[in-house]
């Protein structure tokens, strides 16, 4: 069992009062093994369910909830509390702490503190963005390419929208699909909140080797 910042390298300084102490050098840095780093072999995506913080990931596959930097570690996580989805409830916390002002300050009168229901019927209701997305299939290749931008108003209110085909000498064809959308501040969020789900994670037969060599590392 492996605790993490305990394999960090100590220092000694002089605290306001001139007193020595020792802390511990959370800035140095190693590069493990990167020859696994690049076998994509030696990974797999998990998708991160509501409720999951990296020790509840680690002990669910490595089996020892110490190993929850590893997790973070082989996904390039260098700041868990953003780069990590929140759960349900947090995610509405989140909301609520971020538009309060912006949904008109609204308070529950039972708790004295931001109304979550008023906020959140506010950020659904408000838009973020438009956005246009162009969906191209070649009969021929059968690629599929899917372009989503971001547009203003006004050409969201006249860009035309729907299918079109067109055929070759060859009979081969080329299928457009415009689509026009409006993005809400909630959904938004929500879809940023989701795309940081799916993680790596380093295959359990190396746990051992990549805690030894982090120890021996940061030992030197």
């Amino acid at each position: 069992m492996m605790y993490y910042f305990h394999s960090f390298p100590k220092v000694l300084t002089t605290d306001y009062n001139g007193n020595q102490i020792v802390l511990t050098n959370i800035m140095k840095r190693v590069e493990l093994l990167p020859s696994v780093f690049n076998n994509p072999l030696a990974f797999y995506s998990y998708d991160i369910q509501d409720g999951d913080r990296p020790d509840v990931v680690a002990n669910k596959y490595y089996g020892n909830s110490y190993r929850y930097w590893l997790p973070l570690f082989s996904s390039q996580i260098t700041d868990p509390q953003w780069e990590w989805p929140l759960d349900s409830k947090s995610f509405d916390l989140y909301l609520a702490n971020k538009y309060f002002e912006a949904a008109g300050s609204p308070i529950d009168p039972n708790t004295g503190k931001p109304s979550i229901p008023l906020i959140t019927t506010y950020t659904q209701g408000t838009v973020y963005q438009y956005t246009q997305t162009i969906e191209t299939v070649d009969s021929y290749t059968l690629k599929k390419t899917t372009d989503t931008i971001v547009i203003d108003e006004a050409t969201y209110n006249s860009t035309p929208t729907g299918t079109t085909v067109k055929t070759f000498p060859d009979n081969n064809t080329i299928t457009q699909t415009v689509s026009v959308n409006v993005v809400s501040i909630y959904d938004y969020e929500v879809n940023l909140n989701e795309s940081k789900r799916s993680i790596n994670l380093i295959n359990s037969i190396y746990a051992a080797e990549i805690e030894s060599q982090f120890v021996s590392l940061m030992g030197t």
